[in-house]
């Protein structure tokens, strides 16, 4: 029971190499796991990026991932978010359109009056783009080589269940 939960994550992430969904699927997952990541916690944007993220067709392991991975790095990163949402949030011409958003119904629970949170959501918005372009390269050339060689390989094996199925095809005389 221990070694399942020790390998989880990284059946999960061979998961996402050796589904069947195309790699624009599982570069759009991560995208918007980045911004989901990015997003404030406890607000309604990550609460709206969550839905869009499970609503839409796309690697939504791959999708949580990159939200788990980015969420964990965005601290890091506070100084340079914090002068970010300074200088949007700071802009003359649009504090009318900041006080009608904030005194909208729901205004305070999306989270972007704060500097770090605002900086931080578009920080995450600029890099998907990117990201998705980068992982979709990944992904189109990671996947073949994944294929061929992790299930060769015992431990490739026990990650992606097959020693189970093998086990199950071996008693009843089926297969290898």
């Amino acid at each position: 029971m221990l070694t399942y939960w020790l390998l989880r994550p990284l059946r999960t992430l061979l998961g996402v190499l050796l589904t069947n969904d195309s790699s624009r699927q599982v570069a759009a997952g991560v995208a918007i796991g980045v911004v989901l990541g990015a997003a404030p916690l406890g607000s309604l944007t990550a609460v709206a990026l969550g839905v869009v993220l499970c609503s839409l067709r796309v690697n939504k392991a791959a999708g949580l991932l990159a939200a788990a991975g980015v969420a964990a790095a965005t601290p890091l990163l506070d100084p340079f978010t914090h002068k970010l949402g300074l200088k949007v949030l700071t802009v003359p011409s649009l504090q009318s359109t900041y006080a009608a958003a904030y005194d909208a119904p729901l205004g305070p629970w999306w989270g972007l009056h704060n500097t770090v949170a605002c900086g931080s959501l578009l920080l995450g918005l600029y890099l998907s783009y990117p990201v998705f372009l980068g992982t979709r390269a990944l992904v189109d050339r990671a996947r073949p080589w994944a294929v061929k060689h992790i299930a060769k390989y015992k431990l490739g094996r026990v990650l992606l269940g097959a020693q189970i199925t093998d086990r199950l095809g071996a008693s009843f005389g089926i297969g290898s």
